[in-house]
């Protein structure tokens, strides 16, 4: 005798719960790993933490400012916060909705529709800066969620390279950057501040590339401490997207009186 099926929001709380489970438990071993002392000694001597990463970042942030540079005259005025923005839609997107991957056809289109306005954000912004059309990354499976650092990296949608393409690789590196805070902060919201895994490397050098400050990335790539309250990873969290949304309009601003200074100016 077949049993009766379980209410749809029943199904979709165990589908939720158990993407959380396994997303914390993968968290959990990265951690555990990335954390033995001979597993960081052997970072450290491939060049992939310590203090190689500052030095090898800040050439390459000097080389991206270089090449960045005669481009952004000919941008629109808040190119910076504009394209962090774009980046921040489509990761807290496919975050969100990668957490009901596995939900039922109707409950993944309610939950679509409910970041429908983030999503037409994105459109918004990236058809102003002429980078096309764009969308959440596809998530169909539980590695596909897991991964969705990874492949968000490997710019598996192709954004990145347009934004690159119409804008500056400084502004690739804002993009994905707006990317993963986007995601993390879909996390730390949709938990109430209860889960916090921010892939802090991976924030940090795009931080670096795109040459903010560090005073503005660290509180975005702290995880939770112990005695933290996850109301004050919420609110740390907030107001550090705040400051970076600040910082970004403020070298806007800096660049169009340049810009408009320059075209002033006689020749």
């Amino acid at each position: 005798m077949r049993l009766p099926a379980l209410p749809v929001a029943i199904r979709v709380l165990l589908y939720t719960l158990a993407l959380a489970l396994a997303f914390l438990a993968l968290g959990r071993l990265q951690m555990a790993v990335f954390g033995m002392p001979a597993t960081e000694r052997l970072l450290q001597r491939w060049g992939w933490i310590g203090g190689s990463d500052d030095t090898r970042w800040q050439q390459q942030a000097a080389e991206v400012a270089e090449a960045s540079q005669p481009r952004l005259a000919a941008l629109p005025t808040g190119h910076r916060r504009g394209i962090l923005e774009l980046g921040f839609q489509i990761g807290y997107v496919s975050h969100w909705l990668g957490g009901y991957a596995l939900a039922p056809a109707e409950v993944r289109d309610r939950m679509r529709a409910r970041q429908l306005q983030r999503l037409s954000r994105a459109r918004e912004l990236a058809q102003g800066y002429g980078v096309g059309d764009v969308d959440a990354l596809q998530v169909a499976s539980l590695r596909d969620f897991t991964e969705l650092t990874t492949r968000q990296e490997a710019d598996e949608s192709g954004i990145a390279a347009r934004v690159e393409a119409r804008l500056s690789p400084l502004h690739r590196h804002l993009y994905l950057l707006g990317v993963h805070l986007g995601a993390e902060w879909s996390r730390i919201e949709d938990t109430k501040g209860e889960l916090s895994l921010p892939p802090a490397t991976t924030i940090r050098r795009h931080a670096v590339l795109a040459g903010v400050a560090a005073p503005l990335w660290q509180p975005l790539v702290q995880a939770p401490q112990p005695a933290e309250a996850p109301t004050a990873v919420v609110g740390r969290y907030r107001d550090g997207l705040a400051a970076l949304a600040a910082e970004l309009a403020r070298q806007d601003a800096a660049d169009a009186r340049e810009n408009d200074s320059a075209t002033a100016s006689p020749r």
